[in-house]
């Protein structure tokens, strides 16, 4: 086995709490098995089981995180998170077209795809803007993972986020009524908002068809401005 994927093994295994994992299974609509450990204990326990190995290169880093994802316990996807955060200055314009894509689709849910926007997708497209082209093709795939992530991939940005580019992207399914990418784009308008409020206004009374998932989340962005 994989030494990163044992000692994550190792460390995690012993921390499994029966009844926290039902619960958080239940909470994450059964998309898997848990094994009940929340998220301090589980990134103490990891940092600790991965402090003695080796930096891993890009290539190496991409077949320990698939080898983790194939594991059943979510916590494993999570642990693939952890060590792309990890490792994220050797994190290459080729691993969000390639890894990063095949993670965001395979078992997907709210909960790894966000977390893979915040600790590969956002840092390196901003790293390379070439991958904007890339947003774009996700936003055309039809899959709502891609979707939701390609709407979400300048969250956190701040002054260096291209609100032209966002606004365009929300206009694209503005008034679509999947959940997760309403979700998606009424919380890139609502991070908009601190930014540019009076922006976000015009987008939201120009869009009558904006769906009310999405509005919800913008006029709360609005509100904390005012």
């Amino acid at each position: 086995m994989n030494p990163w994927v044992q000692a994550a093994s190792a460390a995690l295994t012993p921390l499994a709490d029966p009844v926290i994992a039902i619960h958080m299974r239940a909470y994450m609509k059964d998309i898997a098995p848990f094994f009940g450990i929340m998220t301090p204990a589980r990134r103490a326990a990891l940092r600790a089981a991965w402090k003695p190995l080796a930096p891993l290169t890009e290539a190496s880093l991409s077949s320990t995180c698939r080898e983790l994802w194939s594991l059943q316990e979510r916590e494993y996807q999570y642990a693939a998170c952890d060590l792309i955060a990890r490792h994220s200055s050797v994190l290459s314009a080729d691993f969000i077209g390639g890894t990063a894509q095949e993670l965001v689709v395979t078992k997907p849910w709210w909960d790894t795809v966000d977390s893979l926007g915040g600790v590969a997708i956002t840092p390196v497209v901003a790293r390379h803007p070439e991958l904007v082209d890339l947003m774009w093709t996700w936003l055309d795939s039809g899959d709502r993972w891609l979707i939701r992530a390609a709407i979400q991939h300048q969250r956190g940005l701040k002054d260096r986020t291209d609100l032209d580019r966002l606004f365009a992207m929300c206009d694209r399914f503005a008034s679509d009524r999947e959940f997760f990418i309403a979700k998606a784009i009424g919380w890139a308008l609502r991070d908009a908002a601190r930014l540019n409020a009076e922006s976000v206004r015009v987008f939201v009374d120009t869009h009558s068809g904006l769906s009310a998932v999405a509005r919800r989340e913008a006029e709360r962005g609005l509100a904390r401005q005012s």
